[in-house]
């Protein structure tokens, strides 16, 4: 059954990714190339979120069709590139709470598995939504593979424990389901 759930997921994951993006075609010259993947990203946070506002470094290590402990499925579809898996790894100082709306700027890298990279632009919200945190990355490819292309990516944590929100400690670590999509503009 783990596996049933586990390809549901990714189909789900997938499906997500695409649902709302119209694929463009390209003319055979041009060098554009298009990648979607799903995988996980484990971000800690330290001090812990709590209920107050206040200066957290967060640490992701995110992984695109990478299976480890924190990323138990992913995947990727690339067209006019050999990649099929890519991690980043990222230290931020940000001013955070369990329920604050955050919206923030920065530059992210991805190293791909066919040996190039895709650095990004990006500006990024989150919200609370119920009992899951959403951060949505929207940008442009500013180097490497996939150069001037747009880039979508969503980060979903499923059952934030409020309850340990508003404990000294706070909420420490978190596991975000991700899909990325890079795509011509």
């Amino acid at each position: 059954m783990t596996g049933k759930k586990r390809l549901t997921t990714l189909v789900g994951l997938l499906a997500l990714a695409l649902g709302n993006v119209a694929l463009v075609s390209t003319p055979a010259h041009a060098a554009a190339g298009t990648i979607s993947c799903t995988g996980w990203s484990h971000t800690t946070y330290s001090p812990g979120l709590t209920n107050t506002v206040r200066p957290t470094t967060v640490t992701v290590a995110g992984r695109l069709n990478v299976i480890d402990e924190h990323s138990p499925t992913g995947s990727c579809l690339a067209l006019g590139s050999s990649a099929s898996a890519g991690v980043r790894n990222v230290t931020a100082l940000l001013n955070l709470s369990c329920n604050a709306v955050l919206t923030e700027t920065g530059t992210e890298t991805i190293e791909w598995n066919d040996g190039r990279s895709t650095s990004f632009s990006f500006t990024a919200t989150a919200a609370h939504v119920g009992s899951n945190t959403v951060l949505t990355e929207t940008g442009t490819v500013t180097s490497g593979e996939f150069l001037g292309e747009k880039v979508v990516e969503t980060f979903t944590a499923a059952n934030l424990a409020f309850t340990d929100c508003a404990t000294e400690t706070g909420v420490t670590s978190l596991d975000y389901a991700t899909v990325l999509t890079v795509l011509p503009l």
